[in-house]
């Protein structure tokens, strides 16, 4: 794993590259999503608890700051911090007694300074509610009443592997992962954990409804989700087609994409995939499989067409059903049946991929309509 960042010769083409003095090579100059990246990975592989792990960001200006200051010998400007500091006394007070959540009300803050001997002043009350995570009914937990801090930067490891790998994730399947780790006195749904995500989450990241499909994913504010789901769909039919010899069940396809729920992977390939996979049922499961796999047979575009043709002579409108029922005359099974079609949806989309004939035909209202109709 280090060789990917300590390279024994210079990397072609990076300026962006110096020599350390025991002769490897390293890279500068890596966007700060790649570099927290590259220190997990390398904190892991070492064997550091990511519990002693703290990043911290400094604004451009205070580095250059810093430098200058440094090569006139003066005291460098440090980032502004807050010079007021919890006493520990309320800390322990909050802990004891308000283990189902504090308000920043008169009445809790007076009970609060009673139990902890504190004088709370409006300076002191509002660094504590800096510190504490706020849900959305105003109600504050201490970090730590919601997790430990091993369990935060794990969460905040995977949500961040997972931006780097997809440019996305879905929180209710980071929610899923993490749900049995977290307090669910303080976090009760999805809803909560998304609020609690991106209080401790990197900035630049953003908790939206997905164009389409409606589900609340995670991205990067920069982020385009439509593509980010077009590559991922790409993806999953190289990993169905080829991994899976065309024939993928939804367990497996959750395991490989475990950043998304069975649901979002499902009306991906629905959405972007209509023409490459199709969903059936196979022994009371739900798999997705590439139409060269189902099985049908070589001829199937020209009975479809012959079909048709067929139908129009009489004046037939070829309804899904009448289709169908044409169909498994022609072949001699119910069709739906032996090709394990678990409902219309699936027969048009198979039917309008299949079709090959002119003109073109679309489904409308359930019919498989031609030209002008």
């Amino acid at each position: 794993m280090l060789d990917h960042y300590i390279l024994k010769n210079k990397p072609h083409g990076y300026v962006d590259s110096r020599q350390v003095s025991n002769g490897y090579w390293v890279y500068l100059n890596l966007s700060i999503r790649n570099l927290v990246f590259a220190i997990g990975r390398l904190c892991i592989f070492c064997g550091v608890n990511l519990a002693d792990v703290d990043i911290r960001y400094f604004p451009k200006q205070i580095v250059a700051e810093t430098a200058s200051a440094n090569s006139q010998g003066t005291c460098p400007k440090t980032p502004t911090q807050s010079s007021i500091i919890i006493p520990s006394t309320l800390l322990d007070a909050l802990k004891e007694n308000y283990s189902g959540g504090f308000r920043f009300e008169a009445t809790y803050i007076n009970l609060l300074a009673n139990a902890s001997g504190v004088n709370i002043d409006e300076s002191l009350k509002a660094e504590l509610e800096r510190h504490m995570f706020r849900r959305k009914d105003d109600v504050f937990f201490l970090l730590d009443q919601v997790s430990d801090k091993v369990t935060r930067n794990e969460l905040l490891a995977t949500a961040n592997a997972y931006l780097h790998k997809y440019g996305c994730f879905e929180i209710s399947e980071l929610h899923r992962q993490f749900e049995n780790r977290l307090n669910r006195i303080c976090i009760r749904n999805v809803e909560d954990f998304e609020s609690f995500y991106q209080q401790i989450a990197q900035s630049g990241v953003r908790c939206v409804a997905a164009p389409q499909v409606g589900n609340r994913i995670a991205r990067y504010n920069n982020g385009n989700v439509q593509t980010s789901f077009e590559a991922i769909t790409k993806n999953i039919i190289i990993f169905i087609t080829e991994s899976c010899y065309g024939s993928c069940t939804e367990g497996n396809l959750h395991n490989e994409f475990q950043a998304f729920s069975a649901d979002l992977l499902g009306k991906l390939i629905r959405i972007f995939a209509e023409n490459e996979l199709i969903c059936v049922e196979i022994n009371d499961s739900i798999c997705y499989q590439s139409f060269e796999t189902l099985g049908l047979p070589q001829n199937f575009a020209d009975t479809i067409i012959t079909i048709l043709d067929r139908l129009d002579e009489i004046g037939l409108p070829p309804s899904q059903e009448v289709l169908h029922t044409a169909i498994s005359l022609e072949l001699g099974v119910n069709f739906r049946t032996e090709f394990n079609l678990p409902n219309w949806n699936t027969f048009r989309r198979l039917i309008a991929s299949c079709f090959k004939g002119e003109p073109r035909r679309e489904w409308k209202n359930n019919i498989f309509w031609g030209g002008e109709s």
